[in-house]
């Protein structure tokens, strides 16, 4: 079965203007990843490129109160997501957090699914995000940096939406001038695709027969 033709799909959703970038890299060793399974479609999302409006807007605020309708943009950025089994979110890490595009995604499409009916669970059924950090874990570990990030993305975000699975994965040094630490960071992005795919097949599929 070929990608294109298979049921099983992952979305990997990028938060970085630069294509050049070592998130970007990390993305596409993902998306290679994930295609290794076979049978598991690699779909990549560019948010810079897609035009998405990260700023959470009165239409925003009058779906979140019952008065209004979806907005269209997040309406498509749901039936995205809603097609996968798994969802990846990829950002570098700024000032200790997601960029403003990113945050603006989580307050504007997953925030939505909380509209009106005030705490059902988000239709995303597996979600792990990939935190692309420009210094060591030692600076992250040391200052609190990687907790505060786990705190807001696993309980804030993912167990607040009722995401079944869950997980949130760190990869350091982007910024270094060693080949080397670019190497282990494009191989742990083809593992990490691996893995994902691994998720996105159902049950009876992973059991080797």
């Amino acid at each position: 079965m070929t990608n294109e033709d298979s049921g099983n799909k992952v979305v990997v959703v990028v938060a970085h203007p630069d294509h050049d970038s070592a998130t970007w890299a990390v993305a596409r060793a993902i998306e290679e990843g994930i295609r290794s399974a076979g049978n598991v479609t690699a779909t990549t999302h560019d948010l810079v490129a897609s035009g998405f409006d990260p700023v959470y807007r009165k239409a925003d605020l009058a779906h979140h109160r019952g008065l209004s309708g979806l907005p269209a943009d997040v309406s498509r950025e749901q039936e995205l997501l809603e097609s996968a089994e798994v969802t990846v979110v990829l950002f570098p890490v700024y000032w200790w957090s997601m960029p403003a595009l990113a945050k603006g995604w989580f307050d504007r499409v997953f925030g939505a699914y909380d509209d009106v009916s005030h705490g059902s669970p988000s239709a995303v059924r597996n979600l792990h995000l990939v935190a692309l950090a420009g210094l060591g874990e030692g600076t992250f570990d040391r200052h609190g940096y990687k907790a505060a990030l786990i705190t807001q993305t696993m309980h804030g975000i993912a167990d607040y939406s009722q995401i079944g699975e869950a997980s949130i994965e760190f990869l350091y040094d982007t910024e270094s001038k060693d080949p080397a630490v670019h190497e282990q960071l494009i191989a742990r992005g083809y593992e990490i695709g691996a893995e994902m795919a691994r998720r996105a097949q159902p049950a009876y599929d992973r059991v080797a027969v």
